[in-house]
């Protein structure tokens, strides 16, 4: 029989004792940094947004409780965030004081060995000023990419300093919420191919500065299909469309009509995806580890 475990997700105000408070014996950490996904928002059937516990980091953390045993899951996001606010701006979660990396660093350094896994979801918010339904601003664009870049080598190789090499450190690849644009036709639908082009070389620009501070990556996007423009699937309501479109309006809110829509965060079945690209990622790191022994 398997043994019981349990995962906990730790509010403010459980852990406003600090990082180093007493934990059971044996429990694990994962520690979730990033933007509003990172804290699995959702609007209500108002259109309200709010954070929930149906997010990605659920799904990781149920199943890292499976493998390790108790597990304190710790939310360090702020919705809005962008990759130079995770690295400088105060976000205020109560797991510590200063920024969401400057918390991650208090934390990894009280509980480096027991922290099990550590996620980083940010950049969408740095770029998706630049594009809209009426065009792309290629130079926006690149100029923020270029920041991003920069504040990812930071925020990979101060979490990876903290961590130690034995941590897993995942970084997360986005998904293309614009392709939400093609179901409007004309100009808007050109857009949204165009898109694809764009959200590609963010999610490659991530990965490289994640890998140059020895940080993995999980392709959520690939999950969501974002570069498949060729295959067609009906999707109710509107008909034929590729299924890139299609993965985008039925796994977030993007195509959903108000009060609930559009909006870009994930719905249930998006944000499953993301976990499961993020478990992925952690068995390959695993496996690389074990010299190809697998996951455990």
């Amino acid at each position: 029989m398997r043994r019981a475990v349990a995962t906990v997700v730790v509010t403010a105000a459980a852990f406003a004792a600090g990082p180093a408070a007493p934990a059971q014996a044996g429990t694990h950490y994962y520690l979730s940094l990033g933007d509003s996904l990172s804290v699995g928002r959702q609007p209500d059937a108002s259109g309200r947004e709010h954070n929930t516990n149906d997010g990605y980091v659920e799904v990781v953390g149920r199943e890292l409780a499976r493998q390790v045993g108790p597990l304190r899951t710790l939310k360090l996001g702020c919705g809005g965030t962008t990759s130079t606010a995770l690295r400088g701006t105060p976000c205020n979660r109560g797991y510590g004081s200063g920024s969401q990396v400057q918390q991650a660093e208090q934390i990894l350094r009280a509980h480096r060995s027991s922290t099990a896994l550590v996620t980083v979801q940010i950049g969408d918010n740095d770029v998706e000023g630049c594009l809209s339904a009426s065009g792309i601003r290629r130079g926006c664009f690149d100029s923020r990419l270029a920041t991003m870049r920069s504040n990812l080598q930071t925020i990979g190789r101060r979490l990876r300093s903290a961590a130690g090499s034995g941590v897993p450190i995942i970084g997360v690849a986005d998904y293309d919420q614009f392709l939400a644009y093609w179901l409007r036709g004309g100009r808007a639908r050109q857009i949204a191919v165009a898109s694809v082009r764009f959200i590609t070389k963010l999610n490659a620009t991530m990965s490289s500065a994640y890998r140059g501070a020895h940080v993995s990556f999980a392709d959520a996007a690939g999950r969501f299909a974002t570069r498949d423009l060729r295959h067609y699937v009906t999707l109710a309501g509107h008909g034929r469309v590729p299924l890139a479109v299609a993965r985008v309006c039925e796994w977030t809110w993007a195509c959903d009509r108000p009060p609930q829509g559009p909006d870009d965060h994930a719905k249930h079945t998006g944000y499953r995806a993301i976990g499961l690209a993020i478990l992925d990622a952690l068995s390959r790191v695993r496996r690389d580890t074990s010299g190809g022994a697998g996951a455990p």
